[in-house]
């Protein structure tokens, strides 16, 4: 049973800690944009209600029904106000339906996959939007999990694999031959003697271990006079990246307890053995608001390759899309909300019209893609509750001051920053 008190407030009072103490009590409510907010009750606010309420649990659970089929019509009403009218294609919408957005329509879009695309959808998305700049922000996980990776769908577009070389630094990209996947993990054709690389040719600029990639930022540059259809593969998150994070989060006893069973193999199946119940209970545990804050700090270089490609204004209109759209694509979404100010409040409704795509999908096995998992809970992973998104915003806030640091801290400086603005807000 979910233990909400449901606050309906700007938002900007909720990325307050001090606030939003003072402020969940139970049965209060204030205003908030279209959508009410549900909040997590305190134990204080658990306690208090119990001693003020009869010891009938039902009256209880009745109201808690009722407020989140009241939520879930309000998603559903602004759902079908925001979200193309698509036949397979879920949660796909424009950034400047976002409320108060002051994005122009048509520049940036939010999306789930989009190998599934009918001819009609299709033609809505690259024919009357004109959508020319695809950015797929899946693991190499779901990327092998999905039978439409290559679908037809894509044959007007050229694709290209985004390589990271580390925070701060712009990484390396490789297009691809026709027909080529972005999961062949062989970086060069088997050469004949004569034909050999030289060594000095085997490493390009930025230090990408494949002769044909280039940095970056050299490639945007050089495409810039020569539009396309592009398809740009951009890796946010692993499973290495995930495990990585979330172990950094575990009691050291508990590493410690496990690294003892078998010393001098850190890495070892045995050791993952015995981690892998706590590292579940702790995904579990800090849920989406914990996978988002691993995104945005594991994530971080992706996360400014994607922000170069929004602010570069040649490769426009832009789509970016996870698998359903929801997590990855959310975050994305608020980071070009927030720096083209956009409320709170605003950015958390937005990600909040996520909340029903998965059960659109009809796949529970994409839950939470880049983890190749089976024990994680559904209730947890499956929805957009509002408050995961208030939860990440104050995360920034919290670790990097504001949207804005954040994005100084991962290397999209300021002049960067006013690009992207100048080219999402300017009329033509």
């Amino acid at each position: 049973m979910r233990k909400y008190t449901w606050v309906v407030l700007p938002l900007q009072a909720l990325l307050l800690p001090n606030v939003v103490d003072s402020l969940l009590a139970p049965n209060r409510f204030v205003a908030h944009s279209r959508i009410a907010v549900p909040v997590k009750a305190t134990a204080e606010d658990a306690n208090a209600k119990a001693i003020d309420e009869t010891p009938n649990n039902s009256n209880n659970d009745e109201e808690e029904v009722d407020e989140d089929l009241e939520f879930q019509a309000a998603i559903r009403q602004l759902c079908q106000e925001r979200n193309l009218p698509l036949q397979k294609v879920k949660n796909c919408r424009d950034l400047q339906s976002t409320q108060n957005s002051p994005i122009l329509a048509g520049k940036l879009f939010r999306t789930g996959r989009l190998g599934d695309a009918t001819p009609e959808d299709q033609k809505l998305l690259f024919e009357e939007l004109g959508i020319r700049t695809l950015v797929d922000l899946r693991s190499p996980t779901e990327l092998k999990d999905d039978p439409a990776l290559m679908a037809d769908v894509f044959n007007d577009f050229a694709d290209l694999v985004w390589m990271e070389n580390g925070r701060g630094k712009d990484g390396c990209v490789r297009e691809l031959a026709e027909g080529e996947s972005p999961l062949d993990k062989k970086r060069f054709r088997k050469q004949k003697k004569e034909e050999a690389l030289e060594e000095e040719d085997t490493f390009c600029e930025a230090g990408c271990d494949d002769p044909r990639s280039q940095p970056a930022g050299d490639f945007l540059k050089s495409t810039q006079d020569a539009p396309r259809k592009e398809r740009h593969f951009v890796s946010l998150m692993n499973e290495f990246k995930y495990v990585r994070g979330t172990v950094s989060k575990l009691p050291k006893r508990t590493i410690a307890k496990s690294i003892l069973k078998s010393p001098g193999a850190v890495l070892s199946k045995r050791i993952w053995n015995s981690l892998k119940k706590p590292f579940i209970n702790e995904i579990n545990e800090g849920g989406l608001s914990m996978l988002n804050e691993l995104l945005l700090r594991f994530g971080a270089p992706g996360i400014k390759h994607v922000l170069d490609l929004c602010a570069d204004e040649t490769r426009h209109p832009v789509a970016f899309y996870c698998t359903a759209g929801k997590d990855r694509t959310g975050s994305i979404a608020a980071i070009i909300l927030s720096l083209c100010g956009v409320q709170p409040e605003d950015i958390v409704e937005d990600y909040s019209l996520s909340a029903n795509v998965y059960s659109e999908m009809n796949d529970h096995q994409a839950m939470v893609g880049a983890l190749s998992q089976r024990s994680l809970d559904p209730k947890t992973f499956l929805g957009a509750p509002p408050e995961v998104m208030a939860a990440t915003l104050l995360s920034i806030e919290e670790n990097y001051g504001s949207v804005v640091g954040y994005c100084n801290w991962i290397g999209f400086g300021p002049e960067q920053q006013e690009k992207l603005r100048k080219v999402l807000l300017k009329e033509q």
